[in-house]
C-alpha cells in the first residue's frame, strides 16, 4: 500500500513540473511516459523513456552480402564524338597480297634511237665464180663502140676517146672487184685498200695480192684497242689456246695443265724458241698486238741476260723484233715476284722492289709482270695471268704501262716477217711461261 502511494506521488510531481515550462519548450520537449502497472508479486513495474541519444560512431564493416540478380540492360547511348588521332608505332609490313589480274596494254611508247651496229656474223659460203674481168673488158668495148657509132655520126668519135672510156669501165670495175676481194681474180693490194675503198667491210679472210701470187690474209676492220686507227690492219701473228681446236705453231710445244692450254718452249734448259710469222712481204709502218700468258717458278725479268741489242737474249719473256739484224718491236718480260725482295734481282724494274732495268734500246716500249705475289715456289701461276695490266700491287706502275694492247710506229716502213721469241735462263725445273694468246696486226 506504501507502494502505491509512493508511485501516486512521483506522478503528480513530473506532471506538475511539466506544466512550467513554456508552450515552446513542450513543443521542443516531449516526454514518452509509458507505465504499465500490474501486479508482480505484489509490486508494480514502471519504465520512463527519455529522449534520444547523439548518434554513435559507425561500427565496424559487415561481411559482403550475396551478389544480386542481373538488372535490366539499359538503353543504347548516343553516338560520342569523334576521338583525336592517335599517334603509334608503325606496325610491321604485311605480307604481300595476291596478284592482281592482267591489266590492259598500255598505249605504244616513243620509237627508240637506233642501237648500234651488231658483232659480225659468221663467214658465209664461197659464191660462184664471177665474171672473169678480162672476158667482160672484150665485151664491154664491142658494146660501147657499138653505141657510140649509133648515136654519133660515123668518124665523129675518135677512137682514143672510145679507148679511154673502156679504161675508165675497167678501172671502176677492178675498183669494185678489190672491195669484195672474195677471189684470187680479183685480189687487193692489201686489207687497208679493201677497208679504205668499203668501210663497212666486216673483219675476216681476204684476197690479198703479193710477191708470190694471191693470198687469203684475215683483215682486223674493228681494231678498237690500236690508236686511232680502227680497220685495214693484217694480222701477222696469232695465237689462241683457248679454242680447243688451235694447236701451237712449229717451235713451240702444246702444254695442258688444269685445263688451260699453251704453248711452251721445247727445251728442257735455258735458251730461246723462236718463231717467224709471215707478212707476205706486205708494207706496214704500225705494229699493234697482246700477249696473255702464266708464269711457272721463277723466270726473272731483265737479269742475268746480255742487253746490248735485240739479236742477244736479253729477257725471261717473249721478244718481237723485225728484219735482219733484229729491230726491236715489244717485249714481254716476266719478274719473279710482286714485292718479295730478291735485293734488286730477278723483279720487273717497275715492280715494288724493283729488279734490274730495261735495256736501253728497248726504250718504254715493254711490259713486265708477275703473276706471284711472295716468294717463288716451283709451280704454275694461274690466278694472276702475266700482261694483262691487272693484279699489281700498290706502289707498282707495271700495270700502268697502256697495257694489254701496244701500239707503235716504226721510224721507216718494213715489209720483213715478225719473229717471236720465248726466252728463259734456266731449265724447266726452276722456271718457264706459257702463251695462251698471241695477236700481232700490222698496216
Amino acid at each position: 500500500m506504501k507502494f502505491l502511494v509512493s508511485v501516486f506521488i512521483a506522478i503528480a510531481l513530473i506532471i506538475s513540473s511539466s506544466s512550467l515550462k513554456t508552450t515552446q519548450q513542450q513543443e521542443e520537449e516531449e516526454v514518452d511516459i509509458t507505465g504499465c502497472l500490474a501486479p508482480t508479486s505484489g509490486r508494480a513495474t514502471f519504465t520512463v523513456v527519455g529522449q534520444q541519444g547523439v548518434k554513435g560512431d559507425p561500427g565496424p564493416e559487415g561481411p559482403h552480402g550475396p551478389r544480386g540478380e542481373r538488372g535490366v540492360r539499359g538503353e543504347k547511348g548516343e553516338k560520342g564524338a569523334k576521338g583525336e588521332e592517335g599517334v603509334g608505332l608503325q606496325g610491321d609490313t604485311g605480307l604481300p597480297g595476291p596478284i592482281g589480274p592482267r591489266g590492259y596494254p598500255g598505249p605504244d611508247g616513243e620509237r627508240g634511237p637506233q642501237g648500234p651496229p651488231g658483232p659480225p656474223g659468221p663467214r658465209g659460203r664461197q659464191g660462184p665464180p664471177g665474171v672473169s674481168v678480162v672476158n667482160l673488158t672484150d665485151v664491154q668495148y664491142k658494146q660501147i663502140k657499138k653505141e657510140l657509132s649509133t648515136e654519133f655520126p660515123p668518124g665523129t668519135v675518135p677512137d682514143a676517146v672510145i679507148e679511154q672510156l673502156r679504161r675508165d669501165i675497167l678501172d671502176q670495175a677492178r675498183k669494185l672487184a678489190i672491195c669484195i676481194a672474195n677471189s684470187d681474180n680479183n685480189p687487193a693490194t692489201s686489207c687497208k685498200e679493201i677497208h679504205d675503198c668499203n668501210p663497212t667491210a666486216p673483219s675476216g679472210y681476204y684476197w690479198v695480192n703479193t710477191t708470190t701470187g694471191p693470198l687469203q690474209v684475215y683483215c682486223q676492220m674493228d681494231a678498237n684497242n690500236c690508236g686511232n686507227i680502227t680497220g685495214g690492219w693484217m694480222r701477222a701473228a696469232y695465237i689462241d689456246m683457248t679454242n680447243e681446236n688451235n694447236t701451237c705453231p712449229q717451235g713451240l710445244k702444246l702444254v695442258s695443265v688444269n685445263s688451260t692450254r699453251m704453248c711452251t718452249d721445247m727445251h728442257t734448259s735455258g735458251g730461246c724458241t723462236s718463231v717467224t710469222f709471215p707478212t707476205h712481204n706486205r708494207p706496214y709502218s704500225k705494229i699493234c698486238g697482246r700477249a696473255h700468258g702464266y708464269q711457272y717458278g721463277s723466270p726473272d725479268a731483265f737479269t742475268i741476260f746480255s742487253q746490248t741489242n735485240p739479236d742477244n737474249s736479253y729477257v725471261n719473256g717473249l721478244q718481237v723484233t723485225y728484219g735482219t739484224p733484229r729491230n726491236h718491236i715489244w717485249t714481254f718480260a716476266a719478274g719473279v715476284s710482286k714485292h718479295h725482295n730478291y735485293h734488286g734481282c730477278c723483279n720487273c724494274p717497275c715492280a715494288v722492289i724493283p729488279g734490274r732495268n730495261a735495256p736501253t734500246f728497248m726504250g718504254e716500249s715493254y711490259f713486265c709482270e708477275s703473276g706471284n705475289t711472295g716468294r717463288f715456289e716451283r709451280q704454275w701461276y694461274f690466278d694472276d695471268p702475266l700482261w694483262d695490266s691487272q693484279g699489281c700491287e700498290s706502289g707498282s706502275t707495271c700495270c700502268d704501262r697502256g697495257g694489254p694492247w701496244f701500239t707503235t710506229t716504226l721510224s721507216q716502213e718494213a715489209s720483213d716477217d715478225i719473229e717471236v721469241r720465248l726466252c728463259l735462263d734456266e731449265g724447266k725445273n726452276n722456271e718457264d711461261i706459257g702463251i695462251e694468246q698471241l695477236e700481232i696486226l700490222v698496216i
